[in-house]
């Protein structure tokens, strides 16, 4: 074999082995849902912003794994939890009905409280909800598990498929109460109504952590605890 062709056949092996490396690098889907400030989906883009992303995104970056985030409606995304589509999920509540297919991580990426809104001064909604209207977010059951509103049963409660839309009905007068984490109200107001004056009246004695998860068997939690930990610590998240 001449000189020339074994620095051929060299060279060959050589992108042949860069090629496999590449390749080997690992690639997660996660599956989120447009839920701002935390994970705010732009549908022109078709990419995420927000406090959420910026975490999972460092998160993967010192894992050393690829991620593509998915956008899901929330009902679609919990549908999708016992299936094999996605490797992980954010940010989701911890429950046990979930925990038989996911591997929590034990830091959550925020706290949810819980508020509801009305219109300023239509409504008394410290009192009495009775044959009120009330908007909720589909597939997130925060109005089930809040401690007890008065008369919520007595309500009329109307299930859309975003925040985003709660709030316009809200200001259409379409709902007479929002009832969704009191951060996620507060920012869409503020960004999106902000002319528009409310009472707001924040459910006391209640806190849901949410959570990354991923599929069982996946990775090794215990590290990605480790790594998550010590972002949050340098961030002071």
């Amino acid at each position: 074999m001449s000189l020339k062709n074994s620095i051929s056949n060299l060279i060959l092996l050589c992108l042949l082995i860069a090629a496999t490396d590449a390749n080997s690098t690992q690639k997660y889907i996660c599956a989120t849902t447009h839920y701002p400030p935390y994970s705010t989906f732009d549908k022109s883009k078709k990419v995420f912003t927000g406090s959420d992303i910026d975490l999972i995104q460092t998160l993967f970056k010192r894992l050393e794994i690829d991620i593509e985030i998915v956008n899901l409606p929330w009902a679609r995304l919990k549908v999708e939890i016992p299936r094999n589509n996605y490797d992980c999920f954010f940010s989701l509540g911890k429950f046990p009905d979930r925990e038989k297919y996911l591997d929590y991580t034990s830091i959550p990426t925020h706290v949810t409280k819980v508020a509801l809104f009305a219109a300023k001064g239509d409504h008394n909604i410290n009192l009495d909800l009775s044959n009120k209207t009330v908007g909720v977010h589909r597939g997130i059951n925060l109005h089930l598990d809040i401690p007890s509103v008065p008369n919520l049963e007595n309500a009329t409660i109307h299930k859309l498929p975003s925040n985003d839309i709660l709030f316009q009905m809200l200001v259409a007068k379409r709902v007479d109460v929002v009832i969704t984490s009191q951060i996620v109200g507060e920012y869409l107001l503020q960004n999106q109504h902000p002319n528009f004056k409310v009472d707001v009246d924040v459910i006391k004695n209640y806190a849901l952590p949410v959570y990354i998860a991923f599929r069982k068997g996946t990775i090794n939690i215990s590290k990605v605890n480790k790594d998550l930990n010590k972002i949050k610590n340098a961030s002071n998240l």
